[in-house]
This record gives structure tokens, sequence and C-alpha cells, in this order.
């Protein structure tokens, strides 16, 4: 009976050390880990955004989104892979370092901290594991600010009797490596203040003190300048002159001529 209950022992602690050594799905919040949010830059009329895994490529610290051209804020992230190369030529060793991204969790709040909504987006990308100590990196879009989010509540009140509002977007995004392993990054703060028309701009010659508001000369040709650079994402962080949104109509008012009320008939 002896000899039985020791090779029970020796069969248990095979099968404990068997099971220490299965590789788990760890959670791991600093080997995926947000650069930057991206800024778009301006092209010809047409054209898409354009981002690189470029490090050190223009970004912004906080955003803007202006209701009358857009309601939900898109940013492209530039994430990092801190893993180092594992794979080994001579062994016929695979790389598993690298990560592939499959989503991101969103978490919205306004300026004082109140929690507004919460959820997740679905995205993709590939980021290759590091060289020596750089990074590898890559671009990665999501939404971080939803329509139902910045169209309701106190947030259409202040915009829509012409004030600012700021809501705060927290952004974790989440994947997985070659080898198996869950990664995630840890939250990244980013600041988006929302306004109505605040990115539409005029010339000179569209303000007159004939109408109530600007009018786009532009429109009186029916015509639109395509001379001149405009934002890859309208309504997003950077200006955009009226001419090249005429359909819209805060950048076309149209605005009647105000009457003379010294005029006599």
């Amino acid at each position: 009976m002896m000899r039985v209950w020791g090779h029970l022992g020796v069969g248990l602690l095979l099968l404990a050390s068997a099971a220490v050594s299965i590789p788990a799905c760890a959670h791991d919040d600093s080997t995926l880990f947000v650069q930057d949010v991206l800024l778009a830059q301006p092209v010809s009329a047409g054209q898409v955004c354009v981002f690189t895994s470029d490090p050190k490529q223009p970004f912004i610290s906080s955003g803007i989104l202006d209701l009358a051209l857009r309601n939900q804020y898109d940013a492209t992230f530039l994430l990092g892979n801190q893993m180092v190369s594992e794979s080994n030529s001579e062994q016929l060793q695979t790389e598993t370092s690298i990560i592939t991204v499959q989503g991101a969790v969103v978490r919205i709040t306004d300026a004082a901290g109140a929690q507004l909504n919460t959820f997740t987006r679905l995205t993709s990308a590939t980021i290759y594991p590091a060289s020596g100590t750089v990074p590898g990196y890559a671009p990665v879009g999501v939404t971080i600010l939803d329509s139902s989010t910045t169209t309701g509540g106190a947030v259409a009140g202040t915009v829509g009797s012409g004030g600012v509002a700021r809501l705060v977007s927290y952004v974790k995004f989440f994947g997985v490596t070659l080898g198996g392993k869950s990664v995630e990054s840890d939250e990244f703060e980013f600041p988006v203040d929302i306004c109505f028309g605040c990115l539409i701009s005029f010339s000179p010659a569209d303000i007159s003190p004939l109408f109530a508001a600007p009018n786009c000369k532009a429109a009186a040709s029916g015509t639109s300048s395509t001379s001149i650079p405009v934002p890859c994402i309208p309504g997003q962080d950077t200006s955009i002159d009226c001419s090249a949104c005429l359909n819209n109509a805060s950048c076309n008012p149209n605005t009647a001529p105000i009457a003379d009320a010294g005029a006599g008939g």
C-alpha cells in the first residue's frame, strides 16, 4: 500500500508542476502603451488622412470638435510595443512578440469628472516588437467621443447657447501577442472641447455690415475653392475655410441683408 501512495504522490507532484508550466492568459499593461494622439495634417480636397509609425510626427495634447460639422470625435493614437523580439533563426524559433490590437475601452467624463458614457470599440492593427531599446510603433484609429454623448444633456445646452463644453475621454487599448498573451495599455486621458461653428473660418471679404452674420463670398458663384488645403477630418482640431464646406448651412448661412431702418418708401 505504501508503494501505491508513493506512486500517487509522484504523479500529483508531476501534475502540479505541469500546471505551473502552462502559460496563462496574463494581464499586461506595460508592454502595450499609448505614445500620443496624432495630429491630422491638412490635405487637398478628396484626399484622406495619412499617418505613419514615426514617433516624431506631429501630435496634439487636446482636441476640438465642432458640432456644426461633425458630431463624433475619431482619434488616431500612436501605440507602442516594448516587447523584445524573440525570434531565433539558429533554433528555428518563431516570433511571438508581435501584438495584434483588437479594440479599445472608452470612458467619457465631463470636466468635473462625472462619468457620462462608456463603451468598447473594435479596431485592428499589428505592432512589431522593439528593435533594441526602440519600441515598435503603429497608428491606430478609434472613436473616443460618440454622437449620443456630444449631442445630449448638458453638453448640447452649453454648446447650443454659444459656449464650449469640455469632455475628457479615457482610452484603454487591448490585444494579444502571437504567443497568446493578453495585453492592455494604461488608460490614456485626452480632453476635447466641444463647440458649434468655432472651426469655420471666414475671410474679411466674407464679413459685411450689410449682413447679420458672415456670408461666404464663394457662394455667389456657386463654386468652392479647391486650391486651399482642407482638414482630412472636417470638424476636428483644424479650421476649415467656409468656401470648402458650402453645402453646410453654418459655412454658408446666406443671411439676408439687414433692413435699413431709416429708408423711406
